[in-house]
């Protein structure tokens, strides 16, 4: 089963130098990142309300498979995608 956050669930990310998330907090627990699995960029809808974000799909020290993303208007941090 996943379970998506369709506007996503705040968290907090610790990013290196190219913004790549090294952990994130979410929900009082620290996870650290093992593994990006993919990247992509979305950047639509600037006609009417941007979205601009950076997507990572990523596996954590803490047996965690999910997809984050920063919005790259807030520099702002979301969950969206749980999977178990």
């Amino acid at each position: 089963m996943t379970r998506l956050w369709p506007q996503g669930d705040p968290i907090t990310v610790a990013s290196d130098a190219a913004a790549a998330p090294l952990h994130f907090a979410w929900r009082g627990q620290t996870h650290r990142v093992a593994a990006i699995v993919r990247t992509w960029r979305v950047d639509v809808e600037w006609w009417r309300g941007r979205i601009w974000r950076a997507n990572y799909k990523l596996s954590t020290d803490t047996g965690l498979l999910v997809e984050i993303y920063q919005d790259l208007l807030s520099g702002r941090w979301y969950l969206q995608r749980l999977y178990d």
